[in-house]
């Protein structure tokens, strides 16, 4: 009797000293990541498209963050509209926005930012590779985004996020002060207004005048280039508004000149490879580089805070008007 009881304490203490401790190693990672990552307006886009449904969904890199000014496209076109797009968005990351914002209604539009960098570089596994997964609430979709973006990542992504801002002890005071505000509290855009931008409440970036350090990076288009999981994901999007009745606009918004000029041939090859796509998925494509519909007023680097192709507020509210004529 006595061997029973000792055996049944035996595997009692097996089992609650691992739940003790993994209950210890999630609170300790929930405290860290509270501490150590600063309010980023990822958490605040996430929360919109979670909580609001909207005509036009922006979907896409910084180039669509920063040159489409979600207020007006929607007072010109008479549809509401909000800007999710943001930097270091993949086509991944894009697509399982969507299926977010989908989970309780869907949106009448999306409008996809098509930046041929981001289908030819890999996404560095750093601070910002599990932001938007970090936020998004508790679903299947997070589930499935999970198994097909960070499973295969470095484990501390999704384990500790906190681990990439470990740098960030000195600042833990400033986090703490920013989080226990209210505009913190009702997911609002006041702490990122700085010297350089602004976000707007709709998501739309504004970029403040003066000019970024950076220099004119020319990219091979060629198709052993291109990263097939983007070119997958993007394709799943393209599936994706076509089985639920979506529809979906594919921009490229313009460059520098300059820019364009030193990489025309790889530009024009990775907008001949979407003209492609378009035809084979049945959705418009609109590129502001080319044809008619380039324009080299838009295209001074005058309008532009670096080589990239990241526009001026001002700048932006103007291609807006021409983008919403063409929609």
């Amino acid at each position: 009797m006595r061997d029973t009881r000792d055996n049944k304490t035996k595997n009692l203490i097996y089992v609650v000293v691992p739940a003790v401790f993994l209950a210890v190693l999630i609170a300790f990672n929930l405290i860290m990541n509270y501490l150590l990552i600063p309010y980023s307006f990822t958490r605040m886009k996430i929360h919109r498209i979670e909580t609001e449904t909207y005509d036009d969904l922006i979907l896409g890199s910084s180039h669509a963050g920063t040159d489409i000014d979600a207020a007006r496209l929607a007072e010109l076109t008479g549809r509401t509209s909000f800007n999710a797009a943001q930097g270091e968005q993949f086509p991944v990351d894009s697509y399982y926005m969507l299926q977010d914002a989908c989970i309780d209604q869907k949106p009448d539009r999306v409008i996809y930012e098509f930046d041929p960098t981001y289908w030819l570089t890999a996404q560095e596994i750093d601070s910002s590779y599990a932001g938007m997964f970090y936020e998004m609430r508790m679903s299947s979709v997070k589930i499935r985004y999970f198994f097909d973006k960070m499973w295969g990542a470095d484990f501390r992504t999704w384990t500790a996020p906190w681990y990439f801002y470990r740098s960030q002890f000195k600042n833990i005071s400033v986090n703490i002060y920013t989080k226990s505000q209210e505009n913190y509290k009702i997911y609002g855009t006041a702490t990122f207004d700085s010297e350089t931008l602004t976000v707007h409440e709709d998501g739309f970036i504004a970029v403040k005048p003066g000019k970024w350090n950076d220099d004119i990076t020319v990219r091979e288009w060629t198709e052993r280039m291109i990263q097939k999981d983007d070119e997958e994901f993007f394709i799943k999007i393209a599936e994706f508004c076509r089985s639920e009745g979506i529809e979906l606009v594919v921009v490229t918004t313009p460059i520098p000149k300059e820019t364009y000029e030193a990489g025309q041939a790889n530009f024009e090859a990775a907008y001949a490879h979407m003209d492609g796509l378009a035809a084979q998925y049945g959705f418009e494509y609109i590129c502001f580089n080319r044809g008619e519909l380039k324009n080299e007023r838009f295209m001074s680097s005058e309008r532009f805070a670096d080589w990239d192709g990241h526009m001026y507020g001002e700048a932006a509210t103007e291609f807006t008007a021409v983008l919403a004529g063409k929609l």
